[in-house]
């Protein structure tokens, strides 16, 4: 268990269905520990819409199942509960948003952090991805999107 989050979500994703299983352990602690930047990065960014990478989402889903252990890290933590969208993104009209979202997060961390947000994908390259993966993906997609989207 870490010092930021009061369940042990290395457990909870060995036993998780839908916790992706081509991962050690190894790679899964290293997935918590961006989770735990990521709502480090939410807490010193207060009221700015941040996105996660999907492997940060889906370690977000996992805390979410423990809801009272949720609340009370993000009270905690951010002294508000961080509300998730899922499916944010989907519809065209959220798309254009979702991708500014995603590349003012990339940005910030790096700024923070001082490492790349998807270390093996530029931020040019998810703005012109093709899959239908909001954004949070690891393909390095050049197929071009609207370029108007990050505008």
């Amino acid at each position: 268990m870490s010092a930021l989050i009061s369940i042990d979500l290395l457990e909870a994703a060995r036993r998780s269905d839908d916790f992706p299983k081509d991962l050690d352990d190894d790679q899964v602690r290293a997935t918590i520990g961006r989770y735990e930047q990521f709502l480090l990065l939410v807490a010193k960014h207060p009221g700015v819409p941040l996105a996660p990478t999907r492997e940060i989402d889906a370690v977000w889903h996992l805390h979410m199942l423990r809801p009272r252990a949720y609340h009370d890290d993000c009270m905690r933590l951010l002294g508000y509960l961080l509300d998730h969208d899922g499916g944010f993104g989907k519809e065209p009209e959220e798309l254009p948003v979702l991708q500014r979202t995603f590349l003012r997060t990339a940005k910030l961390w790096e700024e923070a952090y001082g490492e790349r947000y998807l270390p093996e994908v530029s931020a040019d390259d998810m703005i012109k991805c093709w899959h239908n993966c909001q954004s949070r993906c690891w393909h390095a997609c050049k197929s071009q999107v609207d370029a108007s989207a990050t505008a």
